[in-house]
């Protein structure tokens, strides 16, 4: 394994720990870093299934809970987002923070409306799922703009200045 992929990895898994620590609710850098993952990871299953460990292994420690599948699912979709982006510019890290964030909204609110406890299971139902959930969805967004600045700028900055070590 090259030194760059092992660097990639203990930055995906280190910044993974601060899941463990308290946050506002939905403000993790776990977006941020599917699609870092994504974006640098040149084996495409490694770059959707390390942000998946990442979380289970954070799981383990705060514990997991009924919308698993949705959160992690659309991790999968943020690491494919970061897989295609072609080029890693700020505009493109801004479409794919946005594009990101909304996946993410829709998905797991979905899922907490398809789970049928907190919404009646109906069109208004939906509609107010989705409408309680816009207090959180702006900590998602800044969160996931913050944590791909300092990801994406930070990488670069040290494959700049270790380039002779990482290639």
């Amino acid at each position: 394994m090259s030194i760059k992929i092992i660097l990639i990895t203990s930055i995906i898994f280190l910044i993974s720990l601060s899941r463990i620590f308290p946050h506002p609710p939905n403000f993790t850098p776990i977006l941020a870093l599917a699609i870092f993952g994504g974006a640098f990871l040149p084996n495409k299953k490694t770059a959707l299934f390390l942000p998946i460990g990442a979380m289970f292994l954070s799981d383990l420690f705060i514990g997991f809970h009924s919308q698993i599948f949705a959160v992690y699912g659309s991790i999968i979709l943020l690491s494919y987002l970061g897989n295609i982006m072609e080029k890693k510019n700020i505009r493109n890290l801004a479409i794919t923070g946005i594009s990101g964030s909304l996946i993410f909204f829709i998905i797991t609110n979905f899922s907490v409306w398809l789970g049928g406890k907190l919404y009646p299971l109906n069109i208004d139902g939906l509609i107010q799922c989705y409408i309680m959930a816009i207090p959180f969805f702006h900590n998602t967004l800044i969160s996931t703009f913050i944590f791909l600045a300092v990801l994406f700028t930070g990488y670069s900055l040290i494959e700049k200045r270790f380039s002779k070590i990482l290639n």
